[in-house]
């Protein structure tokens, strides 16, 4: 029998086969007419698996990095769907893990610090965890999830301690300073290695049943500490690690538009910019051990899954909250709108898909992940949310999809016209272009702008949005940016 997933994207399967006959010639079966038809059947609630990694940027093989090792998520697009344009709805952790859970943008939540936990600020949100859950599922989470350890605890039949959070206080408590980057010689001593273990456990468990999960494991590297076991360091020894991308900062962008935080929490970086090239070189090696540190766990997982023979009916997703400069655009961590930034890895198996080892090139944002899995697993959702289901780019990368995806960044601007105060930078970032509009939060004002031509210009190094050149696209971006995500949300473009 045809099973619920099977069913989900075969229906898409036919209705673009059908089309595709009615213009070309006799009709067939939608399993015969259209080679992404999914061969093999799963079970009527198919599990999940979504891997959220903390703070990776595309800095995968499989994406392009030259030098980096990532084994595992290389091996593991082979089997399944790779988004080139997947952006975050804000980049810093606690708005863009809020947008995923909750498929709502920050400015529907009001979530745009790291202060406001989605069960106090949105408790009437359904999240994506508690729709499963609902529907039967035991649901699982184990590592960052959120940004606040205790969030969403409704939404969860199991949520184990996170490791990380002891792991820190016993270092604390034995006076051990807080490096920006280590090297351990035991796997094991870390703590994302402990949580990892632990989903191993549950998948383990959950081998001998037929119930249905919903499992979000939550890796807390490459995010500062860039800490990483030795192995991973020393294969990266003599390494031609790529330099940072317009070091010396982007020409014509305005003073707030990008700045660095967090790298001066930690006893080891030096006050203030532009940091020693030596230092900075031994960040960007070292964040990009961490990263296989984090592939190496993932592997893990992988293989775990694979061991208790649910892999034939589980559903994979591999996602970033966010990407992370690190001395790019002369500065250091994220909070901004910078492609580096809002631009991640994504990545999608579902079994049986006949699209597994393509690309797709559609623009596609981390609040579609809820109605998309949702959608793969036949469950209805609450009518308010605002992604969009990218089931179709599952059966068909190729298909003409969205024009545009939306992020933003709050941010004190200090403006000689319209006087300081706070302001937030909207994006829209097409196919061609990112452009951000830099309005004040109380007036609404616009008091600059950023347009950078990707086609000409991919690591963002000019603002052309004073340029004669561009004045038309820039108007048509300030009507999609005033019109708003829902403006393109069918795949509709403005005039």
């Amino acid at each position: 029998m045809r099973t619920q997933l099977a069913r989900v994207v075969a229906g898409v399967a036919g209705a673009l086969a059908l089309a595709a006959c009615t213009a070309t010639g006799p009709a067939e079966t939608a399993r015969s007419a259209n080679p992404h038809y999914p061969q093999q059947a799963l079970g009527e609630m198919p599990n999940v698996l979504f891997i959220a990694i903390d703070d990776l940027r595309p800095d995968i093989g499989v994406y392009g990095n030259p030098v980096v090792n990532t084994p595992n998520i290389d091996a593991f697009a082979e089997s399944a769907l790779l988004f080139e344009n997947a952006f975050v709805s804000q980049a810093v952790c606690g708005p863009s893990r809020a947008a995923l859970m909750t498929g709502l943008r920050p400015d529907t939540t009001g979530i745009t610090t790291l202060q406001q936990p989605v069960s106090e600020t949105v408790p009437d949100a359904v999240t994506m965890s508690q729709t499963f859950l609902n529907a039967g599922y035991e649901s699982i989470g184990i590592g960052k999830i959120y940004h606040h350890r205790d969030d969403d605890m409704e939404g969860w039949t199991d949520r184990p301690d996170d490791a990380i959070y002891e792991w820190r206080q016993s270092r604390r408590r034995a006076g051990i300073p807080n490096l920006s980057n280590e090297r351990f010689s035991d796997i094991e001593e870390m703590p994302d290695t402990m949580n990892v273990r632990d989903a191993q456990e549950r998948l383990q468990r959950l081998g001998g049943t037929d119930d249905p999960f919903f499992m979000m494991v939550g890796i807390h590297h490459p995010h500062l500490p860039f800490n990483s076991t030795d192995e991973e360091w020393e294969a990266l020894e003599g390494a031609n690690v790529p330099a940072p991308i317009n070091p010396d900062g982007q020409a014509g962008a305005p003073p707030w538009a990008l700045v660095s935080y967090e790298i001066w929490n930690y006893d080891d970086t030096p006050e203030g910019l532009p940091m020693p090239d030596a230092q900075r070189d031994e960040l960007r090696r070292a964040y990009l051990a961490s990263v296989s540190y984090a592939d190496r766990l993932v592997g893990e997982l992988l293989a775990e899954l694979e061991a208790s023979g649910r892999a034939d009916d589980t559903i994979v997703v591999i996602w970033s909250d966010h990407g992370f400069k690190i001395g790019d655009h002369a500065n250091y961590a994220k909070h901004s709108t910078a492609d580096i930034d809002i631009r991640i890895p994504l990545l999608i198996r579902v079994p049986g898909m006949a699209t597994a080892g393509e690309r797709s090139d559609a623009l596609v944002e981390s609040v579609d992940l809820y109605p998309t899995l949702a959608e793969l697993a036949g469950l209805s959702t609450p009518n308010n949310l605002e992604g969009l289901s990218f089931v179709p780019l599952l059966a068909d990368p190729a298909l003409d999809w969205k024009e545009a995806a939306f992020a933003q960044y709050g941010r004190y601007i200090r403006d000689s016209r319209s006087g300081n105060g706070r302001g937030t930078g909207y994006t829209v970032r097409t196919q061609r272009y990112r452009y951000t509009a830099w309005v004040m939060d109380d007036s609404g004002e616009l008091v600059a702008q950023e347009l950078y031509d990707l086609d000409s210009d991919p690591d963002e190094s000019t603002n052309v949005a004073g340029e004669s050149a561009y004045a038309n696209d820039l108007a048509h971006l300030e009507r999609l940016r005033t019109s708003g995500w829902q403006s393109v949300r069918a795949g509709v473009a403005l005039p």
